[in-house]
């Protein structure tokens, strides 16, 4: 018989057997019970309860030891620990006692059974417990010598980390010290270094100046390192100068200046003895006899390039580079005491190269002469003055290229400021350039005789040519390379010289249209421009001639409205010639305020003379024709404003003064002149006025028209002759002007009251 709720509970577990559901069975169990037990002192070994025990596989031995495997650190621990529990649990549960020896019962005391049965069930339930106790105080002890190895551990790294420490602490202080023992040895070498640095430089003096003394130093110039010792004697120049407080260092510096003036000297002394030997060998062989134009070139050019090309490449480089230009404009550097040296040989180098080029002047004389000779200057005056003026452009243009040559980009073509203790000139360029130019001067001296004799026509030949040929640039010529390389040299002649005189001479020309007296013909073809009916009548012929008159021949006036009067011919010309050009040159507004003053001026002249013989109608007219077509040309051809910058006295302040005084009556009181005289009231003022000729001239013409107008809008306010009246104005009109918008605007003027 199975008891009931044993399959309920867990093998671990203990189980409680419930008490017997009747009496009976009770009984006859607890019977059974009492004779096995009976018998059991007797024959232990052979009862019917020890049947139960024979099955071996229901007997509950302790299990048998084994040795674990010992963890070696914590997570070898816990791998350790989940292997044993997944053995435990995979074991299989042992079968029940009760179960083996349930048949069994049936004989035995129940209530003996019972209480065996509950301590074997306690000690098997109790069984499993303490071996798992037993396993976790071996898991503790494990655990606790894990702790006490890891405490032991932590407090070694302590200790290791103190340690680390202090010898850290140490090691800083040694770092500091070995970095304090390395400034101190970069300091001692940069004092070392800063000693043998500022030693070099009175270490050179030695090897210089034995250098420079020895025989045969002049041909140091032609050594390879003679630039690199002007440059060490100029550093250090610098040297001792900046620092004038180390011992004998004003010592070293004036012997240091000693050296590179001879050095500088050696310089001068080899370029100026060059050009001396060829300059001399040039103008003797000039003047021994007559060359062509080759061979002056070869003599006066060539020889002097192969002068050049023979200095040497060190004397080369100090003339064409800018590595000697000391005190350029604009440079913040610090000048030396050695300066002034160097400019002392640009200077002279100037000079010497300016004597070689004397003989050129020379041959430039030579052959303007010879061109007078052989042209005729009076009759082919252009071929004659272009023939001058190529060769002399050719001439400076060769002395432009060995310039060049010889100081392109160099110090003597450097822009230097004024330089402190330097009284001379450091302007090397422009007296090259004046050097160059200079050949332009006798070319003017050549010219302008004939120039001034001709008039403004040959003048302005002269300059339209050089204009177009030199300053204007022409697409497709194949000379307009050499010519832009001469335009600079034609500029400088046109600005220097030709517009000058062109300005000159129309100025002349214009004051000599005031001085114009008009012949008889003249004012007979000017009143017979404007025939009228007012003024003194006069018969006219079926030409509108006056009876007593004949007309002007056409061949030589043309009609009589197309008829100018000879000083407005000459202004128009002026104007047009002055204007006109190919190139844009400046022109001078006191040239153009003259020609149209002075033309005013002989117009107004004429027509006062035309106003006393013929009538002020003929004289308005004779005005107005002639001056719109002055006003015309200005705007046709655009001619700029003709003003003129006038500074004139003005008296009024002393005119002031002495009505001042008169009104005071103290006009003859000596005393009462002392105050204004202090103030300045009895002296004339300066004024500067703006002169503008062609308003001078708008206002002329003005007042011509409007009295012109009013007269003929009196006439025509007589309603009886109205008709008679415009019909002669009409033919006035159409005789004098042969513009018809100048007609019409006349009558719009005319009937503007109406």
């Amino acid at each position: 018989m199975k008891i009931p709720g044993t399959a309920m509970y867990p093998t671990l577990t203990p189980r409680v057997i419930p008490r017997p559901h009747n009496l009976q069975s009770t009984s006859v169990e607890s019977l059974c019970s009492s004779k096995q037990m009976s018998g059991s002192n007797s024959n232990i070994g052979h009862g019917p309860m020890m049947g139960i025990y024979e099955d071996a596989t229901g007997i509950k031995n302790p299990p048998q030891a084994t040795l674990s495997r010992r963890a070696k650190s914590y997570s070898d621990f816990y791998d350790v620990a989940m292997s044993f529990l997944s053995k435990d649990a995979q074991t299989k549960a042992p079968p029940d006692v009760l179960e083996v020896s349930e048949e069994k019962l049936d004989a035995v005391n129940l209530t003996a059974w019972y209480e065996d049965v509950d301590d074997e069930l306690l000690d098997e339930s109790q069984e499993e417990y303490q071996l798992y106790r037993d396993q976790l105080a071996l898991s503790e002890r494990h655990l606790n010598t894990l702790l006490k190895d890891t405490t032991d551990a932590l407090d070694l790294l302590a200790s290791l980390s103190q340690s680390f420490k202090a010898v850290e602490s140490e090691t800083t202080a040694f770092q500091a010290q070995c970095e304090d023992l390395l400034a101190e040895q970069q300091r001692l070498r940069s004092l070392a270094d800063e000693v043998g640095t500022d030693l070099q430089y009175y270490a050179y003096l030695e090897p210089l100046t034995r250098r420079l003394n020895t025989p045969g130093a002049g041909r140091l110039v032609r050594s390879d390192d003679f630039l690199n010792m002007l440059m060490n004697l100029n550093t250090c120049i610098d040297f001792m100068d900046q620092h004038p407080n180390y011992r004998d260092s004003t010592v070293y510096k004036t012997r240091y200046i000693s050296l590179l003036e001879r050095s500088l000297n050696i310089v001068q002394t080899a370029f100026s003895s060059a050009m001396k030997e060829v300059t001399d060998e040039v103008t003797k062989e000039l003047r021994s006899k007559d060359h062509n134009e080759t061979a002056e070139y070869i003599l006066t050019h060539g020889r002097y390039e192969t002068v050049y090309d023979n200095l040497g490449s060190q004397v080369e480089k100090l003339l064409t580079t800018r590595e000697f230009a000391f005190g350029q404009a604009g440079s913040d550097e610090p000048l030396g005491p050695q300066v002034t040296r160097f400019h002392e040989l640009y200077f002279q180098l100037i000079e010497s190269y300016l004597r070689s080029r004397e003989p050129v002047a020379i041959v430039v004389s030579k052959n303007l002469k010879k061109y007078v000779t052989n042209e005729k200057p009076e009759t082919e005056f252009e071929s004659f003055a272009r023939l001058c003026i190529q060769h002399i452009l050719d001439v400076c243009h060769n002395e432009q290229k060995l310039v060049t040559k010889f100081f392109h980009d160099g110090p003597l073509l450097a822009d230097y400021g004024s330089l402190e203790g330097w009284n001379k000139s450091t302007q090397y360029g422009g007296r090259l350039e004046d050097n160059i130019l200079s050949h332009l001067e006798p070319l003017n001296t050549t010219l302008v005789p004939y120039l001034s004799t001709g008039g403004v026509e040959k003048i302005c030949g002269i300059v339209n040519w050089l204009e177009t040929m030199y300053m204007s640039s022409s697409d497709g010529d194949l000379d307009d390379y050499s010519h832009n390389d001469k335009k600079p040299i034609a500029q400088a002649f046109l600005v220097r010289h030709l517009y000058k005189l062109l300005d000159s001479l129309f100025l002349k020309t214009a004051a000599e249209i005031s001085q114009f007296k008009p012949t008889p013909e003249d004012l007979r073809l000017a009143i017979n421009a404007a025939p009228l009916a007012g003024g003194k009548k006069k018969p006219m012929t079926s030409n509108g001639q006056p009876d007593d008159e004949k007309p002007p021949t056409p061949t030589a006036q043309g009609p009589a409205s197309s008829y100018t009067y000879p000083t407005v011919q000459t202004a128009i010309k002026l104007l047009v010639m002055y204007h006109e050009g190919t190139y844009d040159r400046p022109r001078n507004s006191d040239v153009l305020y003259e020609i149209v003053h002075q033309a005013t001026m002989s117009l107004q002249k004429a027509a006062t003379t035309i106003m006393r013989t013929s009538g002020i109608m003929d004289a308005q007219l004779f005005l107005i024709k002639n001056l719109m077509l002055i006003e015309n040309l200005f705007m046709t051809k655009e001619i700029p404003d003709s003003i003129r910058h006038s500074t004139e006295f003005d008296f009024t302040p002393i005119w002031d003064t002495m009505r001042e005084l008169q009104d005071r009556k103290q006009l003859y009181n000596p005393t009462a002149y002392i105050s204004p005289f202090i103030k300045g009231k009895l002296l004339p003022a300066v004024v500067d006025r703006m002169l503008d000729a062609r308003k001078e001239l708008e206002k002329v013409l003005v007042q011509q028209i409007t009295a012109f107008t009013k007269t003929w809008q009196t006439r025509l306010a007589d309603t009886k002759n109205r008709e008679t009246m415009e019909k002669e104005l009409d033919t006035l009109l159409n005789k004098v002007f042969d513009d018809e918008t100048t007609r019409a605007a006349l009558w719009k003027m005319i009937r503007a009251d109406e």
